[in-house]
Parts: C-alpha cells; structure tokens; sequence
C-alpha cells in the first residue's frame, strides 16, 4: 500500500514537472486543479460512477475536520504555515501554489522513502 502511494506521488510529480496542470483541458470554463484534475485522482478521466474521495490514497493526509469538505485534498496541510492548496487558491499566487505543492511532493515522497528503507532495515 505505502509502495502504492508512493509511486503515485512520484507519477503526480512527474505530471506537474512536465506541465501536466498546464493549460485548462477538460473544458474552457473552467481552471485545471491540483489533484483533482491529475492522474492521482480516483476519478481521473473514469467513466465510471464518481468513487468517494475517501477511496483515495491521498485522504490519509487530509485533516479529519476537513474530510467532508468539497474536493477534500485541497485541504492538505502543505507545510509548516498550515498553507493549503485551497488557502493558497484564494490567497497566493500561481507561483506560490507550485512551490508549495511541489515541496510538498518532494517532501512527502522522501518521508515515504525513508519509511521504507527503515522497514526493510528492521525486516
């Protein structure tokens, strides 16, 4: 599971570095958005019915008062100022969304490796 996660981050920083959230390109009338309109979503270009975002891998970081908000991972603690990508929509610019965000990933991405190089350690 945690191997899951974190090849999925790894994938999401990928997407942002090559521009992934770029341009709108699911409609004109609206904006793309960190993580819902990237593959790490659990409902990325499904046709299925739309999966609770509690199916999501990324929900584990999300603070349980904020669980039932409206797009949930934009509620994610990104650093040590509590700045979210929702705060950061409303209040920041582009370039501090991108940088947080990626922090974030970099960040995220290296606990996760360091978990499990100490699990195999202790194996």
């Amino acid at each position: 599971m945690a191997s899951d996660l974190l090849k999925a981050l790894k994938h999401e920083l990928t997407f942002l570095d090559q521009h992934g959230y770029g341009p709108p390109f699911r409609s004109s009338w609206r904006p793309t958005l960190l993580f819902r309109d990237s593959p790490i979503c659990v409902n990325f270009n499904s046709s299925d019915p739309i999966r609770p975002c509690s199916a999501c891998r990324l929900f584990q970081f999300v603070p349980e008062e904020s669980r039932s908000a409206f797009i949930p991972c934009h509620r994610i603690p990104l650093n040590k100022n509590d700045e979210t990508i929702s705060k950061l929509y409303t209040s920041g610019t582009q370039r501090q969304l991108d940088t947080a965000y990626r922090q974030w990933l970099l960040r995220t991405i290296q606990e996760l490796e360091e978990r499990k190089e100490a699990s195999h350690e202790d194996a």
